[in-house]
């Protein structure tokens, strides 16, 4: 299985290091990292309660997905051999990416007692309780997120994949936002036979779209629903919602010789993002506001 993962995703670097040379300077790195991640994942020791498939199915076609982000186990001493494995992957001229791997390893040191919390902290979605550890001053905060969410994500895919043991979102899940963690998808893909696949941000889970859906916002009516293509790049395309002004990049993956590696393709389609933008359309957020804003309601109500 590891085996098969990890050839999977050095083809696609492969193929994207000839395919789309202009981020040439990120795939060492890229490539070390997704290594390192599914080198520690099936390794990932984490407690999880069973669930009920009567229970979950209930839960699904209520719109509810299974949790949210802050309650995924974490496995700490696998976040901090990422850690390790990705401060060493950092070039040496990128500063942002270095300072980040600099601040969590320094507040880990100067937070023994604590560094579940430490670790705990980076799984909120919009606050930033991490401050209360980290010296942020001169930090790039976006890369200080990659890095610690990178260190995460094995953990939190494991999750993930032990909640959909239990059962198939295919049949019982109709929203766009993710059935696991009610995020939203960093990508969306078009399979063999033509199916809208969404690919959650958070945690890597893949469910079915509608045909016509818009992810953020649930619109269906197809005149209000369109796509932008881009330039000498059939396989790709920006879907977009006049009713919410949202998009999301979609992959066609159904002439692919090789299917896709998600996780590189959200770094490798930054340019279709400011194609989108440019266009005037918005960046969806990655925690779903149908789930993530109503939380936020419930507790200051």
């Amino acid at each position: 299985m590891l085996a098969d993962a990890e050839t999977l995703m050095r083809k696609a670097v492969a193929l994207a290091r000839t395919s789309k040379p202009a981020y040439q300077e990120q795939y060492d790195f890229l490539e070390s990292l997704y290594a390192a991640q599914l080198k520690v994942k099936p390794r990932c020791r984490l407690s999880l309660n069973p669930l009920d498939n009567e229970a979950v199915r209930r839960q699904w076609q209520a719109g509810r997905p299974l949790m949210r982000r802050w309650e995924f186990p974490l496995d700490i001493e696998a976040a901090q051999e990422l850690l390790e494995a990705v401060a060493r992957a950092v070039p040496a001229h990128n500063q942002e990416l270095s300072g980040a791997c600099s601040a969590i390893s320094q507040a880990l040191a100067r937070n023994p007692s604590t560094k579940d919390a430490v670790w705990e902290s980076f799984l909120h979605h919009e606050w930033n309780p991490w401050g209360e550890w980290l010296d942020i001053t001169g930090v790039d905060l976006p890369s200080l997120l990659f890095v610690a969410r990178s260190c995460l994500r094995p953990s939190i895919e494991r999750v993930a994949e032990e909640q959909l043991q239990t059962a198939c979102p295919d049949d019982h899940w109709k929203a766009g936002y993710c059935p696991v963690c009610g995020s939203l998808p960093s990508l969306i893909s078009l399979d063999g036979d033509g199916r809208r696949r969404a690919h959650c941000s958070w945690c890597g889970t893949p469910w079915l779209l509608a045909r016509f859906q818009c992810p953020i916002c649930d619109n269906r009516h197809h005149e209000s629903l369109g796509y932008l293509y881009a330039e000498q790049e059939p396989g790709y395309r920006i879907d977009y919602c006049m009713k919410c002004r949202y998009y999301f990049k979609t992959i066609d993956a159904r002439e692919r010789l090789w299917p896709p590696w998600i996780p590189l393709e959200e770094w490798t389609t930054f340019h279709l993002d400011l194609v989108a933008q440019r266009q005037g359309w918005k960046t969806p957020p990655s925690p779903a506001p149908a789930v993530y804003d109503a939380d936020t309601s419930a507790v200051r109500s």
